[in-house]
């Protein structure tokens, strides 16, 4: 037993020892993995490769022959001169950051072998005019080609099943992309601010798009989502400025708050007809059964508009950036979701109705035209920055009981406003009182004394 124990010992003593051996040669870094492999990076950032980078696919040191099968984390990164880079056929492994930063790097053939790359491995990478996913690959790393400018052609292959956070966002020379149809999930931010994409193709298997995935594409102008598809995340096409048709799947169970904000092109949505879950109603997108108020299209003409008395809630961003809303009147709303009603620069008139309870973050951030607003006494918690830059706000009106409130009731919801704001506190035997803004709950003091 004990020589087993020794043995044992001695064995890990051997792996973590080789594992700590590093050699140069010929101007590249070598950290050995194991008694046959090892993986490459450069020797540091005074001794960059320029030009054609060729990685061995074998290196000998100390009279023992290595298989090369990975690049380091951080292998090459910020190597801003090389513009060519051949990568060995024994390659398994690309790891975090490897070639970022590499600015006059075209592109990159990447051998059949590799079966992972690292997050980031080619972000910035902001010569790239192409690039081919090896077979091998079933997730996009997150950030993978962010902010490579010139990139105009991806090649992804069958076999893919998620595209990860924010993968080719910022490629701005991307026109297109077509999506294999094993995805079935698109990450937060993937092809965010590729502002010349007009034609994406999406998977019949696609079950969820993330949170502002298509944000800010201003050239895109129609998207065809599959019937399939489960939900869609907030503000997955915001500001696509040039979007001008949606229909709404059968299938899609889950929307977050308003994935179509700032859509200023996009005059209503459409819903397939037997959807279970939504439906349209004044050019509104509602839940099915009216409860919950889910997204206006920006440019819907709607002027003072009148909440169905059915719905209890409005979601995130329902309103957003919808500049012809004049008006709105509530009865039965009990919750207004984060920036429901942000950026509705000609919102003159708001009744919150007898039955409203929470206001989210921002609910009427930067509303200008609003002069007065009744906060009723079922009223519970407003978050922070509710009706910043509300510059014509002149009086907000509520009840003592919230006036005494520090933590619902306090000066982060009123920042920005005109001087001349006062709060009139309704008292409970009919009469009022009137503060200003430097008289309500300081929040910060409330947090330091507790």
């Amino acid at each position: 037993m004990r020589r087993i124990i020794a043995a044992t010992i001695i064995a890990i003593t051997t792996l973590v020892t080789m594992a700590q051996v590093q050699f140069n040669h010929k101007g590249l870094k070598y950290t050995v993995l194991d008694d046959s492999t090892v993986k490459v990076g450069k020797i540091d950032d005074k001794h960059q490769p320029k030009g054609k980078l060729v990685i061995p696919s074998q290196v000998e040191h100390d009279g023992v022959t290595r298989t090369v099968t990975a690049l380091d984390s951080w292998a090459f990164f910020g190597c801003e001169d090389v513009t060519e880079v051949e990568l060995p056929p024994t390659l398994t492994k690309i790891d975090i950051w490897a070639f970022c930063n590499c600015k006059k790097l075209k592109n990159v053939v990447i051998p059949p072998s590799v079966v992972e790359i690292g997050y980031s491995a080619f972000e910035n990478c902001e010569s790239f005019t192409s690039f081919n996913f090896p077979k091998g690959i079933k997730v996009v790393p997150e950030r993978l080609l962010q902010e490579c400018y010139a990139l105009t052609q991806v090649n992804l292959p069958e076999g893919v099943t998620r595209i990860g956070n924010s993968a080719f966002s910022s490629c701005r020379a991307l026109e297109s992309i077509t999506l294999p149809e094993s995805v079935k999930a698109i990450g937060n931010y993937s092809l965010a601010y590729c502002d010349n994409l007009r034609n994406v193709i999406l998977p019949r298997q696609l079950e969820s798009i993330g949170n502002d995935v298509f944000s800010c594409c201003k050239s895109l102008t129609s998207i065809v989502l599959p019937e399939g598809l489960k939900s869609i995340g907030s503000n997955a096409f915001n500001n696509c400025t040039a979007l001008e048709d949606v229909t709404l799947p059968a299938s899609l169970t889950d929307l977050n708050g308003n994935p179509f904000s700032s859509c200023s092109a996009l005059r209503e949505y459409k819903v397939a007809e037997d959807s279970q879950y939504f439906t349209i109603k004044d050019g509104i997108l509602f839940s099915k059964d009216l409860t919950q108020l889910i997204a206006c299209p920006t440019s819907n003409n709607i002027g003072n508009y009148t909440v169905p008395a059915t719905v209890k809630s409005i979601a995130s961003m329902a309103f957003y950036d919808c500049n012809l809303l004049t008006g709105i009147k509530m009865t039965g709303v009990v919750l207004i979701g984060e920036s429901a009603f942000n950026g509705c620069r000609n919102l003159a008139t708001v009744d919150l109705g007898s039955k409203l309870e929470t206001l989210g973050k921002g609910a009427f951030y930067s509303n200008s035209k609003i002069e007065s607003v009744v906060l009723p006494d079922s009223f519970k918690h407003m978050d922070m920055i509710n009706f910043d830059f509300c510059s014509n706000l002149k009086t907000v009106s509520l009840s003592e009981d919230l006036s005494k409130r520090e933590s619902d009731f306090n000066n982060l919801s009123f920042n920005y406003n005109s001087q001349d704001l006062r709060f009139i506190i309704r008292m409970p035997d009919g009469t009022t009182k009137t503060l200003t803004h430097d008289e309500i709950n300081d929040v910060k003091k409330y947090f330091i004394e507790r």
